[in-house]
């Protein structure tokens, strides 16, 4: 055997081994995160958001900050950040066994932590930083505390993140369903509707005919039936879809279903579990659900099928992707197995029957329609105004694009947000993207607009919403992930500065000095604070600026000069000075 291949045995053997190691993991080989906390949870790992699973789990801290966070297994602190939305204050543990534990929404890291955190602040003249740090920087031990849990990055009361990862594929695991973290939970999940949808196929686009739901009633504490005692009348191909949601003991949250299965007559033909995910799959959670209900609901709508355009990583079966064929009069009995990530199961078994050839929906599109293929890149434009780029892999499936000068006027209420096009329309804000879209507006700005001037979103009753861009030799370029409708418009009104104190006031028993900052339009975009003409460091958090005299290392009772710039997100800038003493 030659060496070369010898080598290649070796690698492919010691990969397969690390993998195996990292997908056999220990439950006991980890510690609860938290001190002194009731023991509950607001949110389960992999339920939808906004598009995207959640990664982690979020425990509740009894409605206070500042419960001890400790590290979970023995390891070292392999990053941290700061960041005024996502987690907040963040750290990440790397431990021996392969695997990373994050902590998210801190409100203070160690002290040790914290003291070389806000010295690469300075260093770096930034208030948010990502830093990755060596091994031997920080060490932990199992049990040990970290950090203060919080309410920092996008939280909407205190609570901590906490996930588990495979260190070298980032890939997030479910560590209830492995047994890790073990709420109290003999509560099976809910099921609360079934809906059902045919679908044709004309050039390659699939149509879909409107939904038929029906109403499910629970029968018994693990078992569900729908309400209608006939069965269901069915196309010749379509699929279902499941509204359903999870509970745990004590706790009024509802949370997402760990495990589904669809049966038909008796033989499995589609079954979802979200084990873990790599974040580049995160936003697939549009298409593993019912996306147009999805985004309006509390509870899981799941999809019982697979998009063309979507993804089979969470689909360890999937038969016609999970598409329902039936004959005329042909009856089939439909099972669905919903199960949590603490084992508990919820059926529901219903029959099915097969509609006549003359009573079947067929597809149509529109005449003269726009095709746009999910696996193919797409550029068009409405006028000389207006275009759009849709590149392969943005769309779930292939679509007939609706795109088109709208009748919408767009308007804000603050006047002095003007208005520089017409409003047009790309599609519906129901169809969801899993790539951004180009949009580019080729309209001539007056040159004091120009450095102000970005795309707005407009909303059905035509009041407009800042989304970015960039504006260039009388051209705005600009990426979504959202269709829907967009227009220009420019804004010149710079951000408010409110300091919560007055002017001169005596800081020697107080810590924290405070801003409250808005703008108009485009939200607050950056933010500087100086004290005697030197920088110092910030937190922006619900729209609260302040600076911790006290790190600063202000005292003897003197009198000090602060100056607070702060940039919205249409360019305008606003200056304010002021004296305290301390």
């Amino acid at each position: 055997m030659r060496r070369r291949d010898i080598f290649l045995i070796a690698i492919t053997a010691l990969v397969g081994s690390l993998t195996a190691q990292a997908q056999k993991i220990d439950k006991d080989y980890y510690a609860y995160p938290l001190k002194d906390v009731a023991g509950y949870y607001s949110a389960n790992f992999a339920e939808m958001r906004p598009n995207h699973f959640h990664s982690g789990i979020d425990f509740k801290t009894d409605g206070v900050e500042g419960k001890s966070v400790v590290a979970v297994a023995d390891g070292y602190v392999s990053r941290v950040s700061l960041s005024r939305s996502g987690y907040g204050l963040a750290l990440y543990v790397n431990h021996p066994n392969g695997t990373t534990s994050v902590y998210g929404h801190l409100s203070r890291f160690r002290k040790d932590i914290h003291d070389f955190v806000l010295a690469e602040r300075y260093r770096r003249k930034s208030s948010t930083v990502d830093i990755q740090c060596e091994p031997n920087k920080f060490v932990v031990k199992r049990g040990e505390e970290i950090a203060k849990s919080g309410n920092t990055g996008s939280s909407q009361g205190p609570h901590l993140h906490y996930e588990l990862r495979e260190t070298a594929s980032q890939k997030t695991l479910n560590i209830i369903a492995s047994g890790i973290v073990t709420p109290k939970d003999d509560i099976s999940p809910y099921m609360m509707k079934v809906h059902y949808i045919e679908v044709d196929t004309v050039q390659g686009v699939p149509c879909h005919s409107k939904i038929a739901s029906y109403t499910v009633h629970k029968a018994d504490d693990t078992t569900y039936k729908l309400a209608q005692q006939s069965p269901i009348k069915v196309g010749r191909k379509g699929y279902f879809i499941l509204e359903t949601s999870d509970r745990k003991n004590d706790c009024a949250n509802t949370y997402g279903v760990y495990h589904l299965t669809a049966q038909i007559d008796g033989k499995t033909y589609f079954e979802y579990r979200n084990d873990g995910f790599t974040f580049d799959l995160s936003r697939y959670c549009n298409a593993v659900s019912y996306y147009t209900m999805q985004r309006k609901s509390r509870n899981e709508v799941m999809r019982i099928a697979a998009l063309e355009g979507g993804t089979n990583f969470f689909y360890p079966t999937l038969v016609n992707r999970g598409l329902v064929r039936t004959k005329a009069g042909e009856k089939r009995e439909v099972k669905f197995i919903a199960t949590d990530d603490c084992g508990n199961t919820s059926t529901l078994k219903f029959e099915i029957e097969g509609k006549s050839d003359d009573s079947c929906f067929k597809g149509s599109l529109p005449e003269g329609s726009r095709i746009v293929y999910h696996n193919h890149d797409y550029a068009d434009k409405v006028d000389d105004t207006f275009s759009v780029v849709i590149p392969k892999g943005a769309l779930y499936e292939s679509i007939p694009l609706d795109m088109h000068r709208s009748d919408v006027k767009p308007y804000h209420p603050d006047s002095t947000v003007r208005i520089l096009s017409a409003a047009y329309t790309v599609h519906d804000s129901n169809t969801p993207l899993q790539k951004g879209v180009g949009m580019v507006f080729s309209v001539p700005a007056d040159k004091s607009l120009q450095a102000h001037t970005i795309m707005a979103s407009v909303s059905g009753d035509g009041r407009i919403y800042a989304s970015g861009g960039t504006y260039h030799n009388n051209r705005l370029t600009a990426r979504t992930t959202t269709f829907g409708t967009y227009c220009l418009a420019a804004d010149t009104t710079p951000p408010t500065i409110r300091p919560q104190f007055e002017d001169g006031e005596d800081f020697s028993r107080r810590d924290v000095i405070s801003f409250r900052l808005s703008d108009n339009f485009a939200g607050i975009s950056s933010y500087t604070i100086t004290i005697d003409d030197n920088w110092v460091p910030v937190i922006y958090s619900g729209g609260r600026l302040s600076a911790n005299l006290r790190e600063e290392g202000i005292k003897g009772n003197k009198k000090h000069t602060i100056k607070v710039t702060v940039r919205d997100g249409c360019g305008n800038r606003t200056k304010w000075e002021g004296t305290f003493i301390r």
